[in-house]
Parts: structure tokens; C-alpha cells; sequence
């Protein structure tokens, strides 16, 4: 009898057993259907840039600006009864006559420029969505900067511009860098040209990762003309073995370095060198870029000058530009 009895009330608890391990079963795979949808949600979201090709309204026969790597196009941006002005940034086919390779990049195109739809900063320019009536890759659609590039700004502004405006963007420029850096993006291409200046003065970072793609594409040819056009603000070591020259954060530092002597300046760097192989010659000498005696930069804004073109071992990082360009602008004010 009480065998009978311990016989069943094991059959019980086995019996419980088996339903608990079945419910526990059954929640792992829910739970696991919900990861699994939550990360094919998240994926999407991340990874979908929206199609403005019909929004896209008022190109003109000719771009307003044209590259080393395609052309701009000023368009009007019409959606939910809005128009916008915005810049349309092309990637120019350099294989026009092979499908199977421009197919092949347009989809890299997509993938890198994911990468910058997903940056949400205030110093970095916004990309809206792409066009697909542009040519064989997606067009990047942009606000449009109505200050222009950094270099023109400087020049049309020189004489507006007072030493604590000057920091400001170069505050805005730092925070941008410092927030590429955390993602780890590279810019790869931090010159005048690719700041921009908002209607409201403020400057935002532009065209990152662009020449990486079209290295890809065509190879280190592009990249060798490429840093021809931006050796006045490119790391020296890019110049040492072009064809295995390799783009780094420590080379944006190296860059920003130069910024810094544009915007205190409102020159170029080397603004006394007219040609850029005269430049290229001062640099393979290791000659750096001097500022106009005129300009009376601080000393120790010289100083973090030349840190950001030392070795790159030796560069300070993103985020020790920001505290130097944050304090120098918070003593500005005083």
C-alpha cells in the first residue's frame, strides 16, 4: 500500500516535472522568437535609408560643384507639403561599361553610406536618404549649407570673425571629430572643403568615409590623386608609401591640426606655397606649415598644433582636442 502510494506521487511530481520543463521550453523559444524579431527590427531600421528619389525636385542642367569623386547637385527637397533646399552628392562611375562591378559597388555605396545615416549629431551633416535617378549609385541627399565650405567662409569672414567665433567652430569641428572617433569612423579626408557652415555659423563634418569607398572601387590611384588635392591638410605619413598608405584616426588629429591654423589664420595652410607640388616638396622635407606673421597666433596654440602633427604614436586623441578647444573657448569668454 504505501509502495503503491510513493509510486504515485512520483508519477505526480515526474509528471509536473515534464509539464515545467515543457513551459519553460515553450518560453525560450517565445523569448527567442522576440530576440530574434527585435534584432531583424532593429537591423532594418538601422540598415534602411529612405528612397527620396521622387521628393527630390528643381535639378538644374548643370551640378553647382563638382569633385574629385562626383558632382553636387543644389535641389529642393518637397515632402509633407515642405520644401527644403538640400545638396544631392553624386559618386561618379568610373566602370560605366562593366554592370557587374557598378552593381557590385552600388551596393557597397549603400552599405557605407548606412553607416553615416545611422550618425546622429549635431556636428555631423545629416544624411536625409539617397536618389536613385543620379547615376549608378545611390546620390546622397543632404541639408543644404548655406555658408558654404569652411575655406570660403573663412575668406569671405576674416574680418568679421573674432578669435572666440573662431573657436566656436573650431569647437563644433572637435565635437564632430570626437563623436566619429567614438563610433569608430574615420574621416579620412578632414580638410576646408569638407567643413561646412550652417546658416546659423555653425560647422558640421562632411563627406567621411567617401574615399575609402572609391579606393575600393578603383584602387589606390584615386587615393594617391585624392590626397594630391588635400596635402595641405593631410597627415604627413600618407605621402611616405602612397600605395600602402593607410587612414586612421590618427591621421583626422593631423588633419585637425591644420584646421586649427586655417581658422586662426583664415588661410590655408601653406598659404604662401602656390602650387601643390611646390607643398608636396616641403613636406617630403618635413617642413610644416607656418603661420602669417601677421596673424600673432598664442604660443600655446602653436604648441597644440604642432602635437597634433607630431608621430602618430605621440598625436593627441579626439577627446584631448576637446578639452583643449573647450577650455581655450570657455577663457575666450571671460
Amino acid at each position: 500500500m504505501l509502495q503503491e502510494a510513493g509510486r504515485r506521487e512520483n508519477e505526480v511530481r515526474r509528471k509536473d516535472e515534464e509539464v515545467r520543463l515543457k513551459e519553460e521550453a515553450a518560453h525560450a523559444k517565445e523569448e527567442e522568437i522576440r530576440r530574434k524579431e527585435e534584432e531583424r527590427r532593429r537591423w532594418e531600421e538601422l540598415n534602411s535609408l529612405e528612397d527620396l528619389t521622387n521628393d527630390v525636385q528643381g535639378r538644374l542642367s548643370y551640378p553647382s560643384a563638382s569633385g574629385g569623386f562626383g558632382d553636387i547637385w543644389k535641389c529642393v527637397l518637397v515632402k509633407s507639403n515642405r520644401a527644403v533646399q538640400v545638396a544631392v552628392k553624386t559618386i561618379r562611375s568610373f566602370e560605366s561599361d562593366n554592370e557587374e562591378s557598378v552593381r557590385k559597388n552600388a551596393k557597397r555605396v549603400r552599405r557605407e553610406l548606412t553607416i553615416w545615416g545611422r550618425l546622429k549629431h549635431d556636428r555631423i551633416l545629416p544624411l536625409w536618404g539617397v536618389a536613385n535617378d543620379f547615376g549608378p549609385y545611390p546620390a546622397m541627399i543632404c541639408p543644404w549649407a548655406d555658408n558654404g565650405a569652411l575655406t570660403g567662409f573663412l575668406e569671405r569672414q576674416q574680418d568679421r570673425l573674432s578669435y572666440q567665433d573662431k573657436f566656436s567652430l573650431l569647437n563644433d569641428i572637435a565635437l564632430g571629430l570626437q563623436y566619429l572617433h567614438s563610433k569608430s569612423v574615420v574621416h579620412g579626408d578632414l580638410t576646408g572643403s569638407n567643413v561646412l557652415i550652417n546658416g546659423q555659423g555653425q560647422a558640421c563634418l562632411a563627406d567621411f568615409g567617401l574615399s575609402t569607398i572609391i579606393v575600393e572601387f578603383i584602387g589606390t590611384s584615386y587615393f594617391t590623386n585624392s590626397i594630391w588635392g588635400n596635402i595641405r591638410w593631410a597627415a604627413t605619413e600618407l605621402y611616405e608609401v602612397p600605395d600602402n598608405a593607410t587612414l586612421t584616426t590618427e591621421c583626422d588629429v593631423y588633419s585637425f591640426g591644420s584646421i586649427i591654423l586655417q581658422v586662426l589664420t583664415s588661410k590655408v595652410p601653406y598659404y604662401n606655397v602656390k602650387k601643390d607640388i611646390a607643398v608636396l616638396a616641403q613636406v617630403i622635407k618635413g617642413m610644416k606649415p607656418e603661420p602669417p606673421k601677421e596673424s600673432r597666433i598664442a604660443q600655446g596654440h602653436w604648441n597644440f598644433i604642432q602635437r597634433c602633427w607630431l608621430p602618430r604614436a605621440s598625436r593627441p586623441s579626439a577627446g584631448e582636442i576637446v578639452a583643449f578647444v573647450g577650455y581655450e573657448r570657455r577663457a575666450l569668454s571671460f
